[in-house]
């Protein structure tokens, strides 16, 4: 046997725009952690702007959403447009940021290799000098 009560309560609506606000400032706590890492997560993410410039969103080469940043168009727009920029420009980002994941691991690789050239080669020298003497 089934108990529901006769006069529930309707759930509470979502507030979406609360929500977004909360995201928003969110997102600002986390710019200001990641600064001291800027470096790194530049050389390893994609940063692309909605196609009415609304917002920008950051994600890094394995697809994670790094940024997202609401720009002055965005204030135009519902709450809900603007998660769905949100949603449509992240996964432009991720897709050109996993692109770029080739490059990055090569260049990881080549700089890698450089500093393995430097050290034999300074070894080398070192070898020749000493034998000189």
């Amino acid at each position: 046997m089934s108990e529901t009560p006769e006069h529930a309560e309707p759930a509470e609506a979502f507030d979406l725009a609360a929500f977004m606000r909360d995201f928003e400032r969110r997102m600002g706590v986390l710019r200001g952690e990641a600064a001291s890492v800027k470096h790194l997560v530049d050389a390893t993410s994609v940063r692309l702007v909605s196609d009415g410039g609304e917002v920008a969103v950051t994600a890094s080469i394995d697809g994670k959403l790094v940024d997202v940043e609401f720009l002055p168009p965005a204030a135009k727009l519902a709450p809900v447009d603007q998660a769905a920029l949100i949603i449509e420009t992240y996964e432009r980002a991720a897709d050109a940021a996993r692109e770029r994941t080739g490059d990055v691991v090569a260049g990881l690789v080549d700089e890698s290799a450089r500093a393995r050239e430097l050290a034999r080669r300074l070894v080398e020298e070192t070898r020749e000098r000493k034998s000189e003497q």
